[in-house]
């Protein structure tokens, strides 16, 4: 992770997420199944990182959510891909319910993760046999319910973690917000996505942008338009703390990113606030809140959805503190020693005393060293 820099605020957590999303185009990705089922992750001192696998949906790709020692984070980290034979299949280690937190359309019923409002629907999703959620405005002149999806799992983790929100939908389009740190019938401050297309309104205005609150610039086209994945990063440093009248306050860097993905290709907006002098009295993030608002069409007959596969939020400071952490893959060899005596080659691998790869020479008549895929990237000692 070649962009990391230490946060100079505590993290109350002993563990940090990585989400790695773009593993399948990389260019080892041939020795991966399809849904990353047969990798499992180590750190470089060999502890096994406990991990979610989330499945690939159209274009959008398979990803491991991959829970780090905070202890072996740092400018160097290494994270080792144990790859196995694609047959392998391994079943998430990673559970979801206290730091992560994931609402899966496909199995989930989701009023125990939002708020139920009239604009809420499951509906049969052709693209993998499962379910999505669809979450339409519905405008309410009362404000005595909600008008757009919100959460109602999601607040009470620290603002010192920072957190990331992931969502993948199978359809976003048009004019839509999303506040990561929303309450409902309240005021708030978090990161704020926003997509206008002008077109969709009553206004008529021929723009399309995505925006960011804390960004200077924004889009000037839709990012998440269609089956997208939509990721977005609230960090909150604190600077200085006090107390008045209202209570404890922090003030705080905050530090926002809206993007598509976590590769280096991804398109995202970035925004900072140094020094903000706003003082925070609440040090817990609250909910999610994903806004579809105006019309769905230019004939304005029907106002505009999205349509949810699944949610995922957990915290991050290394990704609150650096944007999209920069990790690259490469491969890990073993070379051997070729062993002759005259013209002989010995084609034997042990392990210590233990036979672990008995070559025929029939195999072996060109001068090049073959070895096996099931030995190659094993911490095998060699010994011809």
């Amino acid at each position: 992770m070649s962009n990391y820099n230490q946060r100079s605020g505590s993290y109350s957590s002993n563990y940090d997420y990585i989400l790695l999303d773009s593993l399948a185009s990389s260019s080892y990705s041939n020795l991966f199944r399809s849904d990353l089922k047969n990798l499992k992750i180590k750190t470089k001192n060999n502890t096994e990182c406990q991990v979610l696998y989330i499945p690939s949906y159209g274009s959008q790709p398979a990803a491991i959510l991959v829970r780090v020692p905070v202890s072996q984070i740092s400018q160097t980290t290494k994270l080792l891909l144990d790859v196995h034979d694609t047959s392998t299949a391994f079943g998430s280690s990673l559970t979801t319910g206290n730091e992560v937190l994931m609402f899966d359309a496909n199995s989930d019923t989701y009023s125990n993760f939002f708020m139920n409002y009239s604009g809420l629907s499951i509906n049969n999703d052709s693209t993998d046999g499962g379910r999505f959620l669809r979450a339409r405005f519905v405008p309410s002149l009362d404000g005595s319910s909600p008008t757009s999806l919100f959460t109602t799992v999601a607040s009470g983790s620290s603002l010192s973690n920072n957190r990331v929100t992931v969502a993948r939908f199978k359809r976003i389009g048009g004019n839509v917000d999303v506040n990561d740190n929303a309450t409902y019938h309240g005021s708030t401050m978090g990161s704020v996505m926003m997509q206008v297309d002008g077109s969709l309104t009553t206004y008529g205005i021929d723009t399309k942008v995505t925006s960011l609150n804390w960004a200077s610039s924004n889009k000037n086209y839709l990012m998440f338009n269609g089956a997208k994945t939509l990721v977005q990063v609230s960090s909150w440093d604190a600077y200085n703390s006090g107390s008045d009248d209202e209570g404890s306050y922090k003030q705080y860097h905050i530090h926002g990113r809206v993007g598509n993905g976590f590769s280096s290709s991804s398109d995202y907006l970035e925004g900072f606030s140094r020094n903000n002098p706003t003082k925070i009295y609440d040090n817990d993030f609250a909910e999610v809140e994903i806004s579809p608002t105006f019309y769905a069409t230019t004939e304005f007959e029907d106002f505009n959805y999205v349509d949810l596969k699944w949610l995922l939020i957990f915290p991050s400071p290394i990704i609150g503190a650096n944007g999209i952490p920069t990790v690259t893959v490469t491969e890990r060899t073993k070379t051997g020693i070729r062993l002759y005596k005259g013209s002989h080659e010995y084609t034997k691998a042990y392990r210590g005393s233990t036979l672990m790869w008995d070559a025929n020479d029939e195999d072996m008549e060109d001068t090049g060293l073959h070895i096996p895929d099931k030995i190659i990237n094993k911490n095998w000692d060699w010994v011809f």
